[in-house]
C-alpha cells in the first residue's frame, strides 16, 4: 500500500502542512522537526505524488536538461552539478541529448515543454534566437542557457569566462618562453570566438605577432577530434616557421596534435609546448601528461541549477548571469620537469 503524506503526519503527530513544508525545503521549520520528518520519510520509503502536487501548485518539480552529448566527461560533470543543486531542493532532473543535431534539439525542447518542466536548461546548438522566439510556450517556461547563448535570445545564462580560457592558456605558454604560439581552434561558435579573442589579446599584451598561418581550423565534423588535431598539427608543421607553443580548443585535439608532433620527431615539451582544454583525466594522463584548462563543469552545473531554482521561485520575472572562472592545471606537456618549478596536479 502506497504511503501517503497524511500517514506520515499521523505517525509523527504533525500537520500535513508541516510535512509538506519540510519536503519542500522551507526554512520556517525547526531543525529537530526536519530531522524527525526526513528520518521517517526515509524509513517508510515515501514517494511524493508529483501529479497531485502539480495540480495544486502548477509545478511539476522537474527540470529538463538538453546536452549536445552525454558521452563527454565535461557534460557529465555539468549534469552532476545541476543534479546536486536542484536535488537538495526536492527537484528532479530529466536529461536528454541532441546528439549534436540542431533539429533534434528543437524536438527535445518541444518534448520537455509538453512534460511541463518548471525550467529548461540547455547547451544549445542554435546559432540565433529565432527558434526560441517562435515557440510561444517558452515565454511561460524559464530557460537557462549554459556555455553559450544565441544572439538575441532571452533567458538566464551560466557559462565559462571563455575569453579568459584563451587568454590564460596563451599567457602560460608565453611565460614558458614561447614566441610563436599556434592555436588549433574549434567551431566558430560564440565560445570558440571568445577563446580566440583571448588568445589574440594575450599576444597583443605581450607584444607578440599574431600570425594568421599559426591558427589552424579543425572543422571537419566527419572526422574525430583526435584526427582533426592530428591533421591540423601536420599542417602547422608543414608551414614555414614552426610553432614553439600550441594551444587547442579541447584536450582531444591536443592529444591528436601531440601524436602528430611525435610522429614528426618533434620533442614535447623541449621543441613544442602544448596546452589543451577540458582537463579530461583520461586524456591528460597520457604518456606525456597534458597541461590543460579546467573549465569547471561541475561548478558550472551547480551555478546553473541554483539560477534555475531562483528564477522558478521568482516566477520567471528576472534573468540572471553567472560566470565560472577557468583554472590552468600545469603538467609536463608545457613545463617539462625543470627543477625548482612547482607543478599543480590533481
Amino acid at each position: 500500500m502506497r504511503v501517503r503524506l497524511q500517514d506520515i503526519a499521523d505517525d509523527l503527530n504533525l500537520s500535513k502542512m508541516t510535512i509538506s513544508k519540510v519536503l519542500r525545503g522551507q526554512a520556517d521549520i525547526s531543525d529537530a522537526t526536519k530531522a524527525r520528518v526526513l528520518k521517517r520519510v526515509k524509513e517508510l520509503n515515501y514517494i511524493p505524488n508529483i501529479s497531485a502536487s502539480s495540480l495544486r501548485t502548477g509545478q511539476t518539480r522537474t527540470l529538463g536538461l538538453i546536452l549536445p552529448s552525454i558521452g563527454k566527461p565535461f557534460f557529465g560533470e555539468v549534469a552532476a552539478g545541476i543534479t546536486h543543486a536542484v536535488g537538495a531542493a526536492g527537484y528532479g532532473l530529466i536529461v536528454s541529448s541532441s546528439q549534436e543535431d540542431a533539429d533534434a534539439e528543437q524536438r527535445q525542447i518541444e518534448v520537455f515543454l509538453s512534460l511541463q518542466v518548471d525550467a529548461l536548461l540547455i547547451v544549445t546548438l542554435q546559432e540565433t534566437s529565432a527558434f526560441f522566439n517562435q515557440v510561444g510556450r517558452l515565454k511561460e517556461t524559464p530557460v537557462i542557457f549554459l556555455n553559450g547563448r544565441p544572439a538575441g535570445a532571452k533567458g538566464s545564462y551560466a557559462g565559462i569566462n571563455e575569453e579568459e580560457v584563451g587568454r590564460i592558456a596563451c599567457e602560460h605558454l608565453i611565460q614558458c618562453g614561447c614566441k610563436r604560439i599556434a592555436y588549433i581552434r574549434g567551431s566558430h561558435s560564440a565560445a570558440g570566438d571568445m577563446r580566440y579573442k583571448g588568445y589574440l589579446e594575450a599576444l597583443a599584451r605581450h607584444r607578440l605577432t599574431a600570425h594568421a598561418d599559426l591558427v589552424a581550423e579543425s572543422m571537419n565534423a566527419d572526422e574525430s577530434e583526435f584526427v582533426r588535431g592530428y591533421t591540423a598539427m601536420e599542417r602547422l608543421l608543414a608551414r614555414r616557421g614552426r610553432p614553439d607553443g600550441v594551444m587547442t580548443y579541447t584536450d582531444m585535439l591536443a592529444a591528436g596534435a601531440m601524436e602528430a608532433a611525435g610522429g614528426a620527431r618533434v620533442r614535447v615539451p623541449e621543441d613544442i609546448r602544448f596546452v589543451g582544454c577540458g582537463n579530461d583525466a583520461a586524456i591528460c594522463g597520457m604518456r606525456i601528461p597534458l597541461t590543460s584548462m579546467d573549465v569547471g563543469g561541475r561548478e558550472l552545473g551547480q551555478r546553473a541549477g541554483k539560477l534555475a531554482l531562483r528564477v522558478i521561485h521568482e516566477g520567471g520575472r528576472s534573468t540572471y548571469r553567472a560566470l565560472v572562472k577557468p583554472r590552468l592545471v600545469r603538467r609536463r606537456s608545457s613545463e617539462g620537469s625543470r627543477p625548482g618549478r612547482a607543478m599543480e596536479r590533481e
